[in-house]
């Protein structure tokens, strides 16, 4: 069985006693921190699940990884309520007075409880017929970057490694937050416009989660890189296949199917903890 590394991750600032409560719990020796709010450390040979709950219980984020490879070549990362605090299409409904139906079918999609494509054709249906200005003044007044998104995505362009939006919302949005971030590339899905207005039909082929799926072997393809050097983020049921596929796959302030299917958690910390997943020092990370 491959080694593994143990890593604990807070927002902000990770105390000593915290460490020393989650070793007590894990049976886990050799802190070394990476930095104020990340530290890792040598894990069991084995590890209960309810052990390893109790430890998160705590309002810590602990991780365990496999030792080797751990940095990775490429970031794939979702990006509403990922790389950006909102759901772009919720905030636009509210904008537009459509948050009561749009919301319902949103939390609908996000738990699993209809397609990611059936829900996005049914909230563009709604927006038929809103101006593109309104748009513009939602990215404006209402969207914001994730605290640590500009950090975890400097720092990876510094090293090297290529990065990416993959997002099953609209190309309005994910074009201003991908040159914001400035990622690599960025792919998302996208409306037809008609007189300047949402004509309430959405462009096909729809990316879904096979579509997300699809995209990131795409990528893997492209650099002549396998899926094993992908670190992929992502909270909702749309990015589990995409989660599933890559070396790691981080489930990030996620609903709770995703954590169902992935074993990477990140509950309490900002997306800097996927540089300290990585074995990352904070003191090489890149705050522009």
């Amino acid at each position: 069985m491959d080694e593994s590394i143990g890593i604990i991750t807070k927002d902000e600032f990770l105390s000593d006693d915290l460490i020393k409560d989650v070793l007590f719990i894990l049976g886990g020796n050799k802190p070394i921190r990476l930095g104020e709010a990340g530290c890792q450390f040598s894990p069991p040979n084995k590890i209960c699940l309810s052990d390893l709950d109790a430890a998160r219980s705590m309002k810590v984020d602990v991780n365990i990884l496999p030792k080797t490879n751990r940095e990775k070549q490429i970031l794939v990362a979702d990006m509403d309520s990922t790389l950006i605090c909102e759901e772009c299409i919720d905030e636009l409904s509210k904008i537009t007075g459509l948050s009561e139906k749009i919301i319902e079918i949103t939390n609908r999609s996000m738990t699993g409880k209809i397609s990611f494509s059936d829900s996005l054709i049914q909230r563009t249906a709604l927006f038929e017929g809103v101006k593109l200005d309104i748009l513009e003044s939602c990215f404006i007044e209402c969207i914001n970057l994730s605290k640590g998104a500009k950090v975890l995505v400097n720092t990876m362009n510094s090293r090297g490694a290529r990065t990416y939006i993959v997002s099953g919302g609209y190309h309005f949005f994910v074009e201003r937050v991908a040159k914001l971030l400035n990622v690599t590339d960025y792919y998302s899905n996208d409306f037809i416009i008609e007189d300047k207005k949402i004509s309430g039909k959405v462009k096909k082929p729809i990316i879904d989660e096979i579509g997300k799926l699809n995209l990131i072997k795409k990528i893997c393809k492209k650099s002549n890189l396998n899926l094993n050097n992908v670190i992929a983020v992502g909270d909702g049921a749309n990015d589990i296949k995409m989660l599933e596929s890559a070396g790691h796959g981080v489930a990030y302030k996620s609903k709770k199917i995703v954590k169902k299917y992935t074993d990477v958690h990140i509950d309490y910390s900002d997306l800097t903890s996927l540089l300290f997943l990585q074995g990352m020092e904070q003191k090489y990370f890149i705050n522009k």
